[in-house]
């Protein structure tokens, strides 16, 4: 096992920053994954991992080696990549021994490593057939045993099952996970996909325009959002954003938006003592925290979208539109008055100039 270090890592191509001054430790064994947007550098990240790409400045360490002029070859690193890149003409045999042939090892060894994978990943059976006699699912399965027959210090993964159906990649999801665990090999897994990163991951690096902006686990990234981007990229429901302004009220605070009225809960203002009334600021709140057909708010429902063990309510307050997570077997329909309130102790707070939360 091998630990991963980013030390103000950039790749610049002409004026476009891929990736800007990014610094991250990937510890010995972590499953981790980028997450974010297309364009945000997580592919380049990996790529300059890889040795592909050489870095514009910054440093990569596997352990406490310095690996900026290392060839690829010489990185003992495993890859993924979203085509699978087989070899059409080749067996699957041959597809996943191609590795060690590359490297002379023994005819008996590549024999008994390609038995020893390809058993472990359920495709044993399949080692004489070509990969267009493959399904989707299997073709993932030989790319992968292609990489892991290496033996590799680092497993590098690119968005490995994003060509395959929605059933089959919530199998694969698990099996990659339950993969990784059993063998220990330190995994960089790149993704657009949130809840794949969520449901897969130790920690989790969310990139935007080649910049980090935060790195923790699922449940710190959900729970405690370092900004809104990262409020609003995470979570498969959206979080709501509700924009007002600070006000002084009778010794209360209010968020006094276009056509509401939100009473900031007493735990809060504390938070929120140091900014000026008058600033612009905005509320976040998930869905499932919001309460409905109860509270000190009414809104009408916009429109309702059933989805079987639960149903999100689209709700007008007048200046926008919020969602709540509700019950499936809620009785609401569209059209509907509606009262609702906020689960007062999961709200977050964001200064709206900076974008970052207000701590």
């Amino acid at each position: 096992m091998v630990r991963v270090r980013l030390e103000n890592l950039s790749k610049h191509f002409g004026k476009v920053k891929a990736v800007d001054n990014l610094n991250l430790e990937i510890k010995d064994g972590e499953f981790i994954s980028l997450l974010g947007p297309s364009g945000c550098g997580k592919t380049t990240t990996l790529l300059m991992v890889a040795g592909i790409y050489k870095p514009t400045k910054g440093y990569i360490y596997f352990d406490d080696r310095v690996m900026n002029d290392v060839e690829p070859r010489d990185r003992n690193v495993g890859m993924v990549f979203q085509s699978y890149a087989l070899y059409p003409h080749m067996s699957v045999f041959d597809n996943i021994a191609f590795p060690l042939k590359l490297k002379k090892v023994p005819k008996n060894e590549i024999r008994n490593r390609v038995v020893r994978v390809a058993r472990m990943l359920g495709i044993y059976e399949l080692l004489d057939r070509k990969p267009g006699q493959l399904s989707g699912g299997q073709q993932q399965r030989v790319a992968l045993a292609r990489a892991l027959v290496k033996e590799p210090d680092i497993f590098l993964m690119d968005e490995p099952l994003s060509n395959l159906d929605a059933k089959l990649r919530i199998q694969m999801r698990a099996e990659l996970k339950h993969l990784q665990r059993e063998l220990g090999i330190t995994t960089i897994y790149v993704t657009h996909d949130q809840v794949e990163a969520m449901t897969m991951s130790d920690r989790i690096a969310v990139l935007n325009k080649g910049k980090l902006q935060q790195y923790g686990t699922p449940d710190e990234l959900y729970n405690r959002p370092a900004n809104l981007f990262v409020a609003g990229f995470i979570g498969s429901v959206p979080i709501n954003f509700i924009e007002g302004t600070i006000r002084r009220q009778d010794g209360d605070l209010i968020l006094d938006g276009i056509d509401y009225i939100f009473k900031i809960p007493k735990e809060y203002i504390g938070i929120l003592d140091h900014i000026d009334e008058g600033e612009d600021i905005i509320l976040a709140v998930r869905p499932e925290h919001i309460h409905i057909k109860r509270g000190e708010y009414t809104g009408k429902v916009y429109v309702v979208e059933p989805l079987g063990r639960d149903k999100i309510v689209h709700i007008d307050i007048g200046a926008g539109i919020i969602r709540a997570l509700v019950p499936g077997e809620e009785d609401v329909n569209e059209g509907d008055k509606i009262k609702f309130t906020f689960d007062t102790t999961r709200l977050h707070f964001f200064d709206k100039k900076t974008g970052k939360v207000i701590l």
